[in-house]
């Protein structure tokens, strides 16, 4: 997901996003530890588009 992407969506959408990816990543977490997934990747990558979300959530906190 790109940056531009997510600054075009309101900030409740966001915050539902964020819960969800939360429980994602948890879930990701436990397959990669079962080695019930192949692509580690994508644990990765949902931990980068999380971090992206948290960055503007507080860019819009501070204006």
């Amino acid at each position: 997901m790109k940056a531009q992407d997510i600054r075009k969506k309101p900030t409740e959408d966001l915050l539902k996003q964020l819960e969800e990816m939360k429980e994602h990543i948890r879930a990701l977490r436990f397959k990669v530890a079962n080695r019930e997934i192949k692509n580690h990747q994508q644990l990765r990558q949902t931990k980068k588009d999380l971090a992206r979300i948290l960055t503007i959530l507080e860019e819009r906190k501070k204006t």
